[in-house]
């Protein structure tokens, strides 16, 4: 291996508060009658979704359970109105198949509205906003101990100054070279983040590892010959980890992650 090429959320970082604080704003816009906001602000007192503590809430448990089922951030929304529906969602099936009954237009305002709210939330209270996001710190140990021995790039669907942003946080910035961080702006898939990093490093396909903590990204991708890695110390569950056994691809939890990925464990 001569790239270790990482996604972002639920990999490096822990982003689910965040991640459904955003969510919740921008589905508050595009669906501003929600019976789900309703309730959610009578139960937590009104306010701005940044400051809620969502953790015991309800709706918690579904939107994580759907997170590794989506690609980008439109599919947050798609989960909101999921469960805003009552439509159950248990696999990649149902949710594909709800997902494929939207019009196109509703998932591009989502886009777009979401990343709007995530600009403003960051500008506005900058140490509130990554206050959000949970480090993994075995993982980021990991990456100073190996750093000299790898590339590292970041294959995000993050806009470029949040992972920027957030990666100097995490005090991880200085591992990862300027032009190795492909954010949203890479393509609408995994699979263009690769072959960017493939073009800008000039390694082969098969000397690069992808991590990422959804199965579905690591499908797609898989073809190009990359190793492919499942973090199942992200948002997947037994549900993903299955299925990534099935396929073939190694599946690394925090403890044995360094193992994993340098030595083939």
């Amino acid at each position: 291996m001569k790239v270790l090429a990482l996604d972002f959320d639920g990999v490096v970082c822990d982003s689910l508060r965040e991640v459904l604080a955003t969510a919740l704003a921008t589905y508050e816009v595009i669906v501003p009658d929600s019976p789900l906001t309703g309730a959610l602000r009578t139960r937590h007192g009104g306010g701005r979704w940044h400051t809620f503590d969502l953790a015991d809430d309800p709706v918690r448990q579904p939107f994580e359970a759907m997170m590794p089922l989506g690609n980008r951030a439109e599919d947050f929304g798609v989960s909101l109105l999921a469960i805003d529906r009552g439509h159950e969602i248990t696999d990649q099936d149902d949710y594909d198949a709800f997902y494929a009954k939207l019009e196109p237009g509703w998932t591009d305002d989502f886009h777009r509205e979401f990343y709007e709210q995530r600009s403003r939330a960051r500008d506005a209270d900058p140490d509130g906003w990554v206050a959000l996001h949970a480090p993994y710190p075995e993982f980021l140990e990991l990456l100073h101990r190996r750093a000299a021995d790898v590339r590292l790039a970041l294959a995000t669907a993050k806009d470029r100054v949040s992972a920027r942003r957030l990666l100097d946080h995490l005090g991880v910035g200085d591992l990862f070279a300027p032009e190795l961080v492909l954010d949203k702006e890479a393509g609408r898939s995994k699979t263009a983040h690769l072959r960017a990093i493939r073009d800008r490093t000039g390694v082969e396909f098969g000397e690069l590892t992808f991590v990422d903590d959804k199965v579905n990204h690591l499908e797609a991708v898989a073809p190009l010959g990359v190793r492919p890695v499942l973090a199942a110390w992200g948002f997947n569950t037994r549900r993903e980890h299955r299925r990534a056994h099935e396929l073939g691809f190694a599946v690394a939890n925090i403890a044995d992650a360094e193992s994993v990925l340098f030595d083939g464990g």
